[in-house]
């Protein structure tokens, strides 16, 4: 049987992969197609936002596929084939969206590098998700970032209506510093679906490409997506490399914290702003995404997921319908230096219903909680 097409969607905290993601499921050109995310932390919300949307999809266990579940990963893939082939339903594409701090070369070097998987899957594109707004810096501050960049074919710049033309002709060139090769698309407000439909040809018969990109990343580290490419049918060529940047992954993670909550109290909107002011007196930038599944009291709309990127709140997305059986709202924090127990304190801001109230720490915010609450 032929293998199936498959499509790795990686991109940094916040880009907007679960938003490009779902504006394909969207489509009619999703039909077939299943979906296999990531996420960091105790609590789920992404396969939450998608469940509407996906015939097929699979959340696998916290962590990074990078760092803890390649092995998972090629289970995964395994199963959801054979699965399908014996209950007779057409699967004609697999899409796997990583976890935001996810480093690609390890993935690869388990879709290209492993015989099982090779003959099951067929790696046709690598896309990533690069935000206009903070897509420079974020490439400058973090390696993981700026390795995304480097391991795609196609760039897909995200919330281009937030940037202004010198803002996004920055982030156009960034990309080409790192990797010269990629085709550079913008997109607004999931637009751009597209993206994820078949290319001319797969990672692995790239090897101009994957030449070209191993000379233009610092250290040369793309030098074993280069060797993993050449040598894709043996199943362990090239593992002694991608052990040693699975240990670089891991190395670059642990500065990185994820914290996550449930949240039972009433939630309000102005409760919503204050909480976010705080968040961002506190961390600045340090806060490299914040997600967040809301049952908000008293609202026109009730069901919302919000999100926030470093000192940037985006609107939020309302949902028909609470998308799963806890009733409990969540969120999850993703940044450098969080401290548990100061955000489990801030969460006290989201019962405030008074628009207008901006404390900034947790004394201040004692100082404006209604009693007894």
């Amino acid at each position: 049987m032929s293998a199936i097409e498959c499509v790795l969607l990686t991109g940094f905290l916040g880009s907007g992969k679960t938003t490009l993601l779902n504006a394909f499921l969207r489509s009619p050109q999703a039909r077939g197609t299943a979906v296999v995310i990531n996420e960091v932390g105790d609590i789920g919300i992404d396969q939450l936002v998608l469940a509407e949307v996906a015939e097929n999809l699979l959340l696998l266990e916290s962590g990074c596929l990078c760092c803890t579940l390649t092995g998972t990963l090629r289970e995964t893939l395994l199963d959801l084939i054979a699965n399908s082939r014996r209950n007779g339903y057409a699967l004609t594409r697999i899409v796997i969206e990583t976890t935001g701090l996810a480093e690609p070369l390890p993935i690869l070097h388990s879709l290209l590098g492993d015989k099982a998987l090779t003959d099951a899957v067929h790696l046709s594109q690598v896309v990533v998700t690069v935000d206009a707004v903070n897509g420079v810096e974020q490439m400058q501050r973090h390696p993981e970032c700026a390795r995304q960049v480097a391991a795609a074919e196609l760039a897909v710049i995200t919330k281009s209506d937030l940037a202004g033309p010198e803002q996004r002709a920055c982030v156009h060139d960034a990309i080409r510093q790192i990797n010269p090769l990629a085709e550079c698309v913008e997109a607004v407000a999931g637009q751009g679906a597209e993206a994820l439909l078949p290319r001319d040809a797969s990672v692995g018969r790239q090897q101009a490409r994957a030449d070209a990109l191993a000379g233009h990343v610092a250290g040369g580290q793309l030098a074993a997506f280069r060797k993993l490419a050449k040598q894709a049918d043996a199943a362990r060529d090239g593992a002694e490399d991608g052990d040693a940047y699975l240990g670089q992954a891991k190395a670059y993670h642990q500065r990185i914290r994820t914290e996550s909550f449930y949240i039972d109290g009433p939630i309000h909107w102005p409760g919503v702003a204050a909480w976010w002011h705080m968040l961002v007196c506190r961390y600045g930038k340090d806060l490299l995404r914040c997600k967040g599944l809301l049952r908000v009291a008293d609202a026109s709309h009730p069901y919302a997921f919000i999100q926030g990127v470093g000192e940037f709140f985006h609107p939020p997305q309302y949902l028909s319908d609470w998308p799963d059986a806890d009733p409990r709202s969540r969120v999850i924090c993703i940044g450098v230096g969080l401290e548990r127990a100061w955000l489990q304190s801030s969460l006290r801001a989201l019962r405030l219903d008074e628009p207008g109230l901006r404390p900034s720490t947790l004394d201040e915010l004692d100082s404006v909680l209604p009693e007894n609450n």
